[in-house]
């Protein structure tokens, strides 16, 4: 009996783990603030949804509990896929997401 409650162990952990979200890692070099951002804050979201040839999406920056959000924008599918953070944070937002954290 014990070896059962061993092996159930590790199959509901297993179990656990593939529910997990998948989730991307996007790399930016698109320079300052937006690679200061992301290295200063302890996590950032992109959050994006794509049609035809249009993107919808926003970013969420955490930081020590608190959150900053950009406003939701729609852009080219092309130049999301190459600066994804860039095309839906202006920089100017960007900015002042960076100078409170």
């Amino acid at each position: 009996m014990k070896y059962a409650i061993i092996l159930a162990f590790p199959l509901v952990t297993f179990t656990s783990a593939a529910t997990q979200l998948n989730t991307e890692k996007i790399f930016t070099d698109a320079g300052y603030p937006y690679k200061n951002l992301i290295m200063k804050a302890e996590k950032v979201e992109l959050l994006y949804s794509q049609e035809q040839n249009k993107t919808t999406c926003r970013i969420k920056v955490y930081d020590e509990g608190s959150l900053h959000e950009s406003k939701q924008v729609e852009v080219a599918s092309d130049e999301f896929g190459k600066q994804p953070v860039k095309s839906c944070l202006e920089r100017e937002r960007a900015k002042h997401i960076l100078s409170l954290l």
